[in-house]
């Protein structure tokens, strides 16, 4: 699951990388940036005030110190199949009266992000103004921020395992700074078993409604996609019957509680077998679902399940989206 920062560019004052343990402070933020790279989001604002004096301060950095931080930098900005930025609305005016630090921890206090990332120098004042979670970069390895990232990282523990607010948790880190959301299950509809599209929907349901409590862009239309997809070799009066229980057990129930989104769904025909495993995907998050979104047992208590954290796979999931429609 995700973690999210704002950073100060002040943490990448040369000053930092020229001093005695000069070394050391660069393996502290490259730490830092491919975290953010491999499972976390990174607040700016939408001016890249932010991000502006973070490319300068990088370019004063010294030589031998620079090349590392530069790429992960750029690719950190750039990369946009991983969309680890987010630019944070916030008034041009209220941008323009603002210092880097002021503007920094603003963001973090709108967004309510885990932390904040400076240098020493603004740790020391920032801390004087009893601000709460802070970073020094100098002590990133040893941080609560980098050993909370490492565990939702690397966690494997099945969901029934955990208390429930540790599931919620994880789903709302997921999902929180997203603007779409995508199920991928190749089973809906499937089964000739009562309730099977209903208890589907229970634990998509689940996952809208935190989307819906915690997302930080609540305000804005969202968007839902399901894809599912058909056995290729069924006639065409079974796939409409999958196609027709989806629609009236499923979507048209959750059209009917987020009236103000756009919530599809696609059936898709797979002879190669490529659609199996169970994900939910967010714009900066894939979430591998194990037994699929089936998530609760009659008694309210999750089934078992894990949810894997499975960055590298949205091409596999482009494939999937790009199966032909299921011809009916």
């Amino acid at each position: 699951m995700l973690v999210s920062a704002v950073l100060d560019p002040s943490a990448f004052n040369a000053a930092h990388f020229n001093q005695a343990q000069g070394q050391l402070y660069k393996i502290q933020a490259e730490d830092f940036l491919k975290g953010i790279q491999r499972n976390g989001v990174l607040i700016v604002d939408p001016e890249n005030k932010l991000r502006d004096a973070l490319m300068k301060k990088i370019e004063s950095i010294p030589i031998k110190h620079r090349q590392q931080l530069g790429i992960l930098v750029t690719h950190l900005f750039q990369n946009e199949k991983r969309k680890r930025i987010i630019a944070c609305s916030v008034s041009g005016k209220l941008i323009a009266t603002m210092n880097l630090l002021d503007l920094a921890y603003y963001l973090k206090t709108k967004t309510e992000v885990d932390a904040l990332i400076v240098g020493d120098d603004n740790f020391l004042y920032a801390d004087s103004k009893s601000w709460a979670d802070l970073v020094p970069l100098s002590e990133y390895r040893e941080s609560d921020f980098e050993e909370v990232r490492e565990k939702y990282e690397t966690h494997n523990t099945p969901i029934d395992k955990l208390p429930k607010s540790k599931v919620k948790d994880f789903i709302i880190r997921s999902v929180r700074f997203s603007k779409r959301l995508r199920f991928y299950d190749p089973y809906i509809g499937r089964s000739g078993r009562r309730n099977n599209t209903r208890n589907f929907r229970k634990g998509i349901e689940y996952i809208l409604s935190l989307w819906d409590e915690h997302g930080f862009f609540s305000h804005q239309t969202k968007t839902v996609e399901i894809f599912t997809c058909c056995d290729h070799r069924r006639w065409e009066t079974l796939i409409r019957s999958q196609e027709r229980r989806i629609d009236q057990e499923l979507i048209q129930p959750l059209k009917d509680q987020f009236p103000c989104w756009s919530v599809e769904f696609s059936i898709k025909t797979d002879q190669n077998r490529i659609f199996h495993a169970r994900y939910l995907e967010t714009q900066h998050a894939i979430i591998r679902i194990e037994r699929g979104f089936d998530l609760f047992k009659t008694n309210g208590e999750f089934r078992r399940n894990f949810f894997t954290l499975n960055m590298m796979e949205s091409l596999h999931l482009r494939e999937c989206r790009d199966l032909p429609d299921a011809s009916v």
